[in-house]
């Protein structure tokens, strides 16, 4: 029986460009992410006429990653190929939160734990989280904290203003 030869369909949309061929060398020889590394040698081995399955056992990962990274270099070009690192978690004070924060935080003078607590009353079911981070996204929004204290010289001087006083 004659086995039938599939032509594959360029994933690309088209055959690289040497400039572009280059610039993919490059990202994957230089990028600082290894997951960006990674899709350029996918791509450059898709133009060389490398299957799929090929692919995905030489850099260890599905099928469904490559065939996404060349839909987004055919849409988008190398935008499409550098957008989409988004690993971790996602983040527990969302972006509502910080400005309700920073909103409390702009109508009267308080500490974070004080800010934390007008926080969590407005979203009860938010995750809980730390006063650094709180903290941390205050100060993104131009707020800063600073401890206050008691200075000597301030109750030098209430001192002098109370000896004064008696006169």
């Amino acid at each position: 029986m004659k086995q039938r030869r599939i032509q594959k369909r360029h994933l690309l949309g088209q055959p690289l460009t040497p400039d572009e061929v280059l610039m993919l060398t490059e990202l994957s020889r230089n990028h600082h992410y290894p997951d960006y590394r990674r899709r350029a040698m996918a791509l450059l081995a898709l133009n060389d006429g490398q299957c799929v399955d090929d692919i995905r056992v030489c850099l260890r990962v599905s099928d469904q990653p490559i065939y996404d990274w060349a839909k987004g270099w055919r849409d988008k070009g190398i935008f499409g190929l550098l957008i989409g690192h988004k690993g971790g978690r996602p983040p527990k004070l969302t972006d509502d939160m910080l400005d309700y924060a920073a909103e409390v935080a702009r109508q009267q003078p308080l500490t974070r734990a004080q800010i934390a607590a007008h926080v969590r009353e407005r979203f009860p079911d938010a995750p809980s989280f730390s006063l650094d981070r709180l903290g941390a996204g205050l100060k993104a929004r131009g707020l800063s904290f600073k401890r206050t204290r008691l200075s000597l010289k301030k109750k030098e001087m209430s001192c002098v203003f109370d000896a004064l006083s008696t006169r």
